[in-house]
């Protein structure tokens, strides 16, 4: 990994935490590393990254490089969502379709799905139409 690159998300630049955090998450120019990509989303989150929060959020769903907190999973991903993160909305659908960090509700689902939808995620439309057909 570049020196300049973690130098910079070591002096807490968002866009670096970001790009560094990515590449351990993935074990690209190394090996992965769960436990410092999330320390380095906690950073660049703190910083008002929405994406930071997004994959934050993902983590704490499923314990990657912390402690599984479903419940904390998903008040990332409804900070990153209503800062108009469209992957965090979807997801978040997805949390109260399954009642996963969240009271399993249709209708939390389908609000988040429409949102995700709004703001361009094809997917979306798919899981609406599977949640009605549950209903």
């Amino acid at each position: 990994m570049s020196d300049e690159l973690t130098e910079r998300a070591a002096a807490g630049e968002p866009d670096a935490c970001m790009h560094l955090a990515k590449r351990l998450m993935r074990g690209r120019g190394g090996q992965r590393d769960y436990e410092q990509a999330v320390l380095l989303f906690d950073t660049a989150a703190k910083a008002g990254n929405s994406d930071a929060l997004y994959w934050l959020g993902k983590c704490y769903l499923k314990g990657l490089g912390c402690r599984r907190d479903p419940a904390g999973g998903v008040s990332c991903l409804e900070n990153a969502a209503r800062a108009g993160h469209a992957g965090a909305a979807l997801k978040l659908g997805t949390c109260f379709a399954e009642g996963c960090g969240a009271p399993q509700s249709a209708e939390m689902a389908a609000y988040w799905y429409r949102r995700a939808a709004a703001r361009g995620q094809t997917r979306a439309y798919d899981l609406l139409l599977a949640l009605s057909r549950k209903s």
